[in-house]
């Protein structure tokens, strides 16, 4: 019958597997087999070297009680046998730890010890059964007593191979001794007997197992021990990093050299209360005791006294002028009875990137080149006030400071703006609040101040920031100008605050600069109005409620029309025709000045193709058009479009335009001059033109301002200065044109210069392009301007 067709709890291969598990062999793992055959027959032989010498002993005290049988051969050959037997048991026992280091066959030596513990169980079941026939019944019952005795002792006697290679002959034996006598062959003596031996046996069964899973666990912890030491090792050897340990008074216990050596204290100096410890870390003499610092240890004091695991606590350690910072993880320990037995973590330096995000934190709310607070921190300060009270918010600006840092470089500007916010530091109180809102913009933030505060720092302020600066061996000279706005007259949202005190520093510098200007309503009614016609310019460009009119420009003496002026108006649907003085500041704000621009040449180029070809058009740029970067080809594309020689066409450039000029606006100049136009600068005389960018920059005409021309028939220097232009004009190659003539006495005064043009209302003032056409026609200017202005 194959294994298949059999029972199941007649298999072979079942009866296997149960053996295999009583055993305990499957509770073994493969690799661990050898190592835990080793330790089990390491704890065989401990116990055989003294369960041999204590068979020795009971076998000769027997042997002696009963010295009277020793005349049988057969009992003296049995205790001659025993006591060998036991010998030998225990010279394989005491030889073991010596075998071991040879590392010897190990089935080999259990398969004698076995044979040699199975000869002694049947020396013991024959001699007790030879002593059984040769005592008296009144001893006996003592045969008997040793039988059970050597029983017990299996249960404890090692592996259940050895167990079993004891216990069989032993059970039989008792047994058979039982069977020979015929006063203990009861059935209470027999069964008592036999339970007794079946708990033995199960007995050894259950410890044999316990004892097989006892050694895994052992090998296995062993092993991950090991393995943790080897990593702990090699975590103190590598990383930046640190074990600590406390016992459950909290003091520190087994301190690792990696924690020595960030303490910078000898590991054999370390000790005492964790806290303590800390605290003394700012001076290496310091004793570790004394009260630990409250607030910088709270967290930690907290989560320690709470019993719960922490990880990455920041604490301080050092003195405050070399502090340091640890990063601390604990986890709360306990003893085998489950009591806190203290803590055990990891520690770690985190000085370097602490202040990195110190450092990080601090530039997300300060300016980096002032360190003053920014402007998104500033606002948040601002409503912390608003919340809490009122407050003054005064807006800073640096007069003079562009033409600083174009003159001497952004070097040196940045050093002016890092001393200007030193003396500002200087200025306010400790309750004041200083920020750097971009570029030369400041603001001081005045919590709960009164007007009289307001004006009364403002004043503080222009004191302190307008004396000069020595820097780089210079001395530099600046002015500021000061906007205020208090909260909540003028505004309750932090935004409106600075919004109506920008308005106020804008008519401060319109006053004059290097002073304080208050907020009034009527500067947020100005701000509204210019907004409705900011969207009311959006409006005329796509209604073409934008037109032109135009004004001569005539040679002198004989009046010969040389060019017209073109000039834009706007005819407002409510207000009515409105100046472009009026609206072009506000086009420029809104970022539509360059679409008037368009408009303006598309119209003025269109206009004079109708003019003769020897006049030319004459056409104002924007100062803030001048910077974009694509002017050029804007207007490039409108004068190709329209078919007019670029040489017919003068743009104007005011000489206030030329104070704020950079690389990108003289360079949309030079290629508006390559195209073929001229360039000429307008207002001459009410700016401060440098020589060095009239000399930079090949300008074609000048025009001088009206307001010179005003005075030529008054008493005073008018005519020495429109002189004195005149002749510069000449001495750099520039054709010249007089503004603002409006009477014979006028033009009389500059007949002495033949060669200038005039314009004004002694020959016309701006006109229609009809009217100019009419006029244009006879190709003289007769003077009917006055009459006609």
């Amino acid at each position: 019958m194959s294994d298949l067709s059999r029972p199941s709890l007649i298999r072979p291969a079942v009866w296997r597997a149960t053996l295999r598990g009583l055993l305990g062999a499957d509770a073994v793992p493969r690799h661990l087999a050898e190592s835990v055959a080793i330790e089990g027959f390491e704890l065989r032989a401990r116990l055989t070297r003294v369960a041999s010498l204590v068979g020795m002993g009971v076998a000769i005290v027997l042997a002696v009680d009963f010295r009277s049988t020793l005349r049988d051969a057969a009992v003296a050959a049995a205790l001659a046998v025993l006591l060998l037997a036991c010998l030998a048991l225990f010279g394989v026992a005491a030889a073991w730890p010596a075998l071991r280091q040879r590392r010897p066959d190990l089935r080999l030596i259990r398969l004698v010890f076995n044979g040699v513990t199975v000869l002694l169980g049947a020396a013991w079941s024959v001699y007790l059964n030879l002593l059984m026939r040769e005592v008296p019944p009144a001893s006996q019952a003592l045969l008997i007593g040793v039988f059970v005795g050597l029983l017990s002792s299996v249960i404890s006697a090692g592996p259940l191979s050895t167990r079993l290679a004891f216990w069989l002959p032993l059970t039989v034996g008792a047994f058979a001794a039982l069977r020979a006598t015929a006063e203990l062959w009861q059935p209470a003596a027999v069964i008592s007997l036999s339970l007794y031996s079946v708990f033995v046996f199960f007995t050894m069964i259950v410890l044999n197992r316990r004892m097989v899973e006892h050694g895994v666990s052992t090998f296995e912890l062993r092993r991950i021990n090991e393995t943790i030491q080897m990593l702990l090792r090699d975590f103190e050897d590598n990383a930046s990093d640190w074990l600590w340990e406390t016992d459950a008074r909290l003091n520190l216990v087994h301190p690792s050299p990696r924690l020595a050596e960030a303490a910078r204290r000898d590991a054999a100096a370390i000790g005492g209360n964790l806290f303590a410890f800390l605290a003394s870390l700012g001076d290496a003499a310091a004793p570790q005791s004394g009260p630990p610092d409250d607030d910088a240890y709270a967290e930690l004091r907290r989560q320690i006294g709470l019993r719960r695991p922490f990880r990455d606590l920041l604490v301080p350690v050092g003195p405050a002028h070399d502090r340091r910072w640890w990063s601390l993880t604990g986890k709360p320990t306990l003893d085998h009875h489950g009591l806190f037995a203290g803590y055990r973590g990891v520690g770690s330096d985190v000085t370097v990137a602490h202040r990195s995000r110190q450092r990080i934190d601090f530039l997300a709310r300060h300016d980096p080149l002032t360190e003053l607070l920014n402007r998104a921190a500033f606002g948040v300060m601002t409503d912390q006030a608003l919340a809490a009270a009122g407050a003054a918010l005064l807006y800073l600006d640096l007069d003079q400071f562009k033409a600083v840092n174009d003159s001497y470089g952004h070097g040196l500007g940045d050093n002016l703006l890092r001393a200007v916010a030193g003396r500002l530091r200087g200025a306010i109180r400790e309750t004041d609040i200083a920020a750097r809102l971009g570029g030369d913009e400041f603001a001081v933030l005045l919590p709960g101040a009164t007007r009289l505060d307001a004006t009364s720092m403002a004043d503080r302020i222009i004191e302190r920031l307008t004396p000069p600066y020595g820097l780089d061996g210079l001395a530099v000279e600046i002015g500021v100008s000061i906007g205020i706005a208090l909260a909540p007259e003028d505004a309750d949202t932090s935004e409106a605050l600075l919004r109506n005190a920008d308005l106020a520093l804008y008519r401060a510098k319109q006053g004059g600069r290097g002073a304080w200007q208050l907020f009034d309503q009527a500067m947020d009614r100005q701000v509204q109005t210019q907004r409705g016609l900011r969207r009311d310019i959006r409006r005329a460009l796509s209604e073409r409620e934008l037109f032109l009119e135009y004004q001569p420009i005539v040679e002198l003496p004989t009046r010969r029309l040389r060019a017209v002026e073109a000039l834009v108006r706007w005819r407002h649907p409510q207000r009515g025709v409105i100046g472009p003085e009026d609206f072009i500041a506000i086009a420029e704000r809104g970022g539509l000045i360059g679409a008037v621009t368009r408009h303006v040449l598309t119209e003025a180029a269109a206009f004079a193709l109708r003019l003769p070809p020897d006049v030319a058009i004459s056409i104002n740029l924007s100062a803030l058009h001048l910077r974009e970067a694509l002017q050029f080809d804007q207007i490039s594309a409108v004068i190709n479009a329209s078919g007019l020689d670029p040489r017919r066409i003068e743009f104007e450039v005011t000489e206030t335009a030329l104070l704020s000029t950079d690389e990108r606006t003289m360079d949309n100049l030079r290629r508006l001059r390559a195209l073929g136009c001229s360039i000429a600068i307008d207002d001459f005389g009410t700016g401060f033109a440098a020589l060095a960018t009239l000399r930079a920059f090949p300008f074609d005409r000048l025009k001088i301002d009206r307001s010179f021309v005003r005075e030529l028939d008054r008493p005073g220097n008018a005519g020495q200065i429109v002189k004195a232009i005149i002749e510069f004009s000449r001495t750099l190659g520039l054709r010249v044109t007089v503004e603002g003539v409006e009477t014979e006495a006028h033009e009389a005064a500059l007949r002495a210069y033949p060669d200038i043009d005039a314009q004004g209302y002694l020959f016309s003032p701006p006109l229609s392009g009809d009217r100019l056409l009419a006029l244009a026609g006879t190709g003289v200017l007769a003077g009917t301007g006055a009459a006609s202005g």
